[in-house]
């Protein structure tokens, strides 16, 4: 009887069990659940699903063709370039034949004047001019001793002195990193259609001299094994074809209200389905033929909550949610990137407490230790402009879910808080403060030794105008911290004084819109702290500068009579565009804060008619990538065209020079005379373009709120759709969100669920999509600008 009721519970528990798993189908993502629990809230960081990568169907392919490149039976032939040795070892190896051995130092004697890595000792495998374009694909394998680190960064490259050489000139294409985890065996495979290959001199593989963090071993070792060349099926890297076999849809899932899409090309039917998590047909429908054999679904109309597929043809989507939960997990996750990127933190898995030996100098000698924060990317380098924005993103968020998910609220704080900490700490209260530091080696945490770092001070007013916003945003949030909430307040109502105090100085033609319109956006945050006139009259005035650079009147003679769109200063000598990091969303920020605080200002309509004309621009221009439905960059005007303040790091060949302006532009969509849309921006070294994107896609939801436009809501959630499946690669292209997503360029960081990339980049002087499996900076280089920005456009989203 005892044994029978044991037995009876038993089977009880596993129906509550059961109920609670179908529950969680319809609640949240089981593995969002996993990770939850696993990290208890981020209080550890997050791990991916390796079946939702890129990379584990990529390694999958079956090769047609294959070429070994001996290694260690053709030790005699191999190269060493950079610091250490190379030998044979018989005992660790995967092909049986031997391994190559590269034992390098963890750093030099000196330090790199740019803080970036010492060197790297590389393996050469030579060969002679070789024409190898019948190969695709690159594969090796690699295992790495490094005690005491957590992971190390290897790198591959191909070497080319044919018509086009490889890596390119002041470039990064040519190169391949990824990170490697020590004590086991990891395969490394780089699909190369698009490089140059007609007289490969070599491959080679790299592993970077980083420093030791404090405590760990003064040496590496790589062991390189099974390197081959091979054929395979290459993935899609270029142009608006979506891959074969692949739906493009919204991997984080559709708000129960929201618009539905998603898309497929290379289909015989336009005939879809909708399936539930019992794979029955739940909704039938007929696609929309969109040209070029692409076919858009819309399923808007359906509202059920829960998991769902999509099918067309042979064709079928993995699962994803409708309902108040969808972008729920991709929340979670780009939160999870920020705990993971803490510096001066001990992050299992990641790194020890760190860079307490980097300061901050001013000019009179004082300094600030700036270990602190958030690494600003897969280097560690540190800066207040992407610590401060990324906050406000946090605490937007917050605002937006805090009577519905309290956990979440409470992380999202306790991580806003760990920046705001940051940024307090690195003022000197007197307008200098550290504006950002290029780090890229793990120091000793020790002063006077030789891998200490300092960094000039700076009073400028774009830093303090956005560390005076993130601290005026955040009193009313740690309210119940009266200490706390004091120091915001008060640094807030000065940065914002250094900023002002400074402003007149600093105001060029190149920077008159953009830093105005910051203007208008710090005092409308202090306005709304503070309640004095003062701030809201500060924001009228700088108000006035940023419509005087708006382009009000249409361009009729051009194919698109195009308004709306501005000027980088009033006297409009070239057109706003951004090609990295941007600041588009700034003037449509600033001013519908205005029209929402100061209705009746006198001012009001001229603000109304601003932001009605850029909402006309950004209408009429999401068109132009149909079926996409992705804004383009800007409007480009030829032979016109400022290199200041662009810099490349290497070689001096390949900088930016107006040949290569003039040829990129004339790649956009031709509007009349010297003006060209480009539908993505004209860019050199620093490619990847989801930040130039995403703060169109701010200035689509601030307007959609002003306007009351549910069309400009769906322009700007179609962004977002884009960066997480909704593009021709159909990835998403957050690490360990969504499905299909690629390894990243994680450098010192590693593999941290929910990074997002710099962005989508374009091939050349293309104006199409560009993303190759190499990983390389900066389109693969993880970011706390771009995760960032995916933070605030969730506060948006998730608001309904």
């Amino acid at each position: 009887m005892i044994k029978s009721n044991s037995v009876f519970k038993k089977f009880l528990f596993f129906i509550f069990c059961f109920g609670m798993v179908i529950h969680c189908a319809y609640a949240q993502d089981a593995l969002l659940q996993k990770q939850l629990h696993q990290s208890q809230y981020l209080r550890f960081t997050m791990k991916p699903d390796s079946a939702d990568m890129g990379f584990t169907r990529w390694e999958k392919k079956r090769a047609t063709l294959q070429r070994y490149l001996p290694l260690a039976t053709d030790f005699k032939s191999l190269e060493l370039q950079g610091p250490g040795a190379i030998s044979v070892d018989k005992n660790n190896t995967v092909s049986g034949q031997g391994s190559v051995l590269i034992t390098t130092p963890s750093s030099l004697a000196k330090k790199n004047p740019t803080n970036r890595s010492y060197a790297s000792a590389e393996l050469v495998r030579p060969l002679n001019r070789e024409n190898l374009e019948a190969y695709n694909r690159f594969s090796v394998w690699v295992y790495a001793d490094a005690p005491g680190f957590n992971s190390v960064f290897v790198g591959c490259t191909l070497y080319n002195k044919g018509k086009h050489e490889m890596p390119t000139p002041g470039r990064f294409e040519g190169q391949h990193f990824v990170t490697v985890y020590p004590n086991k065996w990891t395969h490394i495979i780089w699909e190369i259609p698009d490089l140059y290959r007609d007289a490969v001199t070599g491959f080679s593989v790299n592993i970077m001299l980083t420093g030791s963090p404090k405590g760990a071993s003064d040496t590496l070792k790589l062991y390189v094994d099974n390197m081959s060349i091979d054929k395979v099926a290459a993935e899609n890297t270029r142009g608006f074809d979506l891959r074969r076999n692949a739906i493009a849809f919204s991997n984080s899932g559709y708000r129960t209200n929201a618009a539905k899409q998603a898309l497929a090309q290379h289909t015989n039917t336009i005939k879809f389905q909708l399936l539930d998590a019992k794979h029955k047909i739940v909704f039938n429908g007929d696609g929309r033929k969109t040209g070029n054999g692409f076919v858009t679904m819309d399923f808007t109309n359906f509202k059920k909550p829960g998991y769902y597929t999509l099918k067309i043809g042979s064709l079928e989507t993995k699962p994803f949610l409708i309902g108040d939960d969808a972008y729920l997990a991709t929340a979670w996750h780009t939160l999870n990137f920020f705990f993971a990127e803490r510096c001066g933190y001990d992050q299992p898995g990641i790194h020890q407490i760190c860079h307490q030996d980097v300061y901050c100098v001013r000019p009179d000698g004082r300094k600030i230790n700036v270990s602190g924060g958030w690494h600003d990317a897969a280097d560690l380098t540190q800066g207040v402009g992407n610590t401060a924005r990324a906050g406000i993103s946090m605490l937007e968020l917050a605002s937006t879910i805090q009577h519905k998910r309290p956990e979440l609220y409470k992380r999202l704080l306790e991580e806003a808080r760990w920046g705001l900490d940051w940024t307090l700490q690195t003022r000197f209260g007197d307008g200098y403060r550290e504006s950002g530091i290029i780090i890229g080696i793990w120091s000793d945490n020790e002063t006077g030794t030789k891998d200490d770092m300092e960094n000039k001070a700076t009073n400028t007013p774009a830093d303090n105008f956005i560390a005076a916003s993130y601290c005026a945003l955040a009193v009313p949030f740690y309210k119940d911290d009266a200490a706390f909430s004091y120091l915001l307040k008060k640094a807030a109502i000065e940065d914002y004084g250094f900023a002002v105090a400074k402003f007149d100085s600093d105001i060029n033609e190149k920077n008159e819109t953009e830093m105005n319109a910051q203007a208008v956006v710090a005092a409308m945050y202090l306005y709304r702290l503070t309640k004095e006139d003062r701030y809201l009259n500060d924001a009228a005035r700088h108000a006035r500068v940023v419509m005087q650079a708006q382009q009000m009147e249409r361009r009729t003679d051009w194919r698109m009579p195009l308004h709306g769109f501005f000027y980088e200063s009033a006297k409009k000598k070239r057109i706003l565009e951004y090609f990295h990091r941007s600041n588009e969303e700034m003037m449509m920020l600033g001013l519908t804060m205005l029209l929402h605080d100061a209705p009746d200002n006198a001012d009001a309509h001229l603000w109304k008619a601003s932001c009605e004309a850029y909402s006309d621009y950004l209408k009429e221009t999401s068109t132009v990538m149909s079926p996409y439905g992705i804004l383009p960059a800007a409007i480009y005007e030829v032979n016109n065209a400022d290199f200041e303040g662009i810099y490349h790091e290497g070689d001096a060949v390949g900088m930016p020079s107006m040949e290569e302006y003039n040829a990129e532009t004339k790649n956009g969509i031709h509007l009349g005379g010297d003006f060209y849309l480009r539908r993505f921006p004209v860019a050199y070294q620093f490619r990847g373009f989801h930040s130039v994107l995403m703060e169109k896609a701010k200035a689509a939801f601030v307007l959609a709120d002003a306007l009351h436009d549910d069309t400009l809501r769906n322009i700007g959630t179609r962004q977002l759709e884009y960066i997480v499946g909704y593009n021709p690669f159909a990835m998403s292209t957050i690490y360990g969100d969504g499905y299909n997503y690629p390894p990243l360029y994680g450098a010192y960081a590693g593999d941290v669920v929910g990074a997002v990339p710099v962005g989508i980049e374009t091939f050349e002087n293309e104006d199409a999509p560009y993303m190759p499996m190499q990983v390389n900076a900066t389109y693969k280089e993880i970011w706390t600008n771009s995760t960032g920005n995916v933070i605030w456009l969730l506060s948006k989203i998730m608001k309904e």
